[in-house]
């Protein structure tokens, strides 16, 4: 006899179509609330009803399938035009089907004791079913989510268009600056402690056009760490780094309040960056002001 205990198959339908629904939206850098994605989760989760209830055989239909997934993506996401909505639906679909395909996979390399019934997991036992089964799933769909997630950062990367102007809009204590910059491979300089990605200025071009607090800041030497204005505190960081052929050396950094990159016309919030301050020119062409790094849009979201 085999005994099933639907509230917990329930909880965890929901929290597998919460990282599903978390999963599409990174993919697709689409703007949505976390309430939006629990109420999607929650929607999502309660097709598993169907399965269990007298006369829900008719929600198996795949035409029933793809109606309530529409709804899914709806609840989830903002519609705003059609292009839009069928970009999000299609992506849901193929994070489905990427994530449970390894998974799946996963379970047959391993052999490890699962059972299905009617297409979802099942416990088993007199209690929350093999232990060992529940591990693998609440262990393991986690781990394809944060492989998955970077597999599509590295394909993210691939699309990056370097070498392009794009502008720059930075915002720091109600001051609002303009620059041009480019994305650079050769940028992967990144905040120790943070891990934060540093898009760099170039002061020799940029001193007329900045604070004197910037200017001074830049030109300071590591031992001055303490001595810094009080409206910078808990802004200023240091960071060291190394360039070919000269010995290590380090940057000032401050922590800006917003920075809005603009590629093809469409601004992307890239605010959890860091914006390094170069004494060393960036290049003698006179066009680009500041290096952007590859992470800041990589990470981007919609502005």
């Amino acid at each position: 006899m085999m005994t099933i205990y639907l509230d917990i198959i329930w909880l965890l339908n929901f929290l597998i179509d919460l990282l599903l629904l978390m999963l599409t939206s990174f993919v697709l850098k689409k703007r949505t609330t976390k309430k939006r994605l629990v109420l999607g989760a929650l929607f999502a989760s309660m097709y598993i009803f169907f399965l269990f209830y007298p006369g829900g055989e008719f929600m198996t239909h795949p035409i029933m399938k793809g109606i309530y997934s529409i709804f899914i993506i709806l609840i989830a996401f903002r519609f705003q035009h059609i292009q839009s909505f069928v970009q999000a639906l299609l992506m849901f679909y193929f994070v489905n089907f990427a994530v449970g395909g390894g998974l799946i996979g996963l379970h047959f390399f391993l052999q490890v004791d699962q059972s299905f019934i009617q297409g979802t997991f099942a416990t088993r036992g007199n209690q929350f079913g093999s232990p060992i089964s529940w591990l693998f799933v609440v262990v393991g769909f986690p781990l394809m989510i944060f492989y998955a997630k970077n597999r599509f950062d590295a394909l993210e990367s691939v699309k990056i268009r370097y070498d392009e102007t794009m502008d720059v809009h930075l915002e720091i204590d109600e001051e609002i600056y303009e620059f041009k910059g480019f994305i650079d491979s050769g940028n992967q300089l990144t905040d120790p402690f943070s891990q934060k990605p540093i898009m760099i200025l170039d002061m020799t071009k940029l001193s007329t056009r900045l604070p004197e607090d910037f200017v001074q800041l830049s030109k300071r030497k590591p031992e001055n760490l303490t001595d810094i204005p009080d409206h910078y505190a808990g802004r200023i960081s240091l960071v060291p780094y190394r360039t070919i052929g000269k010995e290590q050396q380090f940057l000032w950094t401050i922590r800006p309040d917003k920075i809005i990159v603009y590629d093809s016309g469409e601004g992307f919030d890239c605010s959890k960056t860091l914006v390094g301050l170069s004494t060393i020119s960036l290049g003698e062409d006179g066009e680009h002001e500041c290096l952007l790094h590859p992470k800041m849009m990589q990470k981007r979201k919609h502005a």
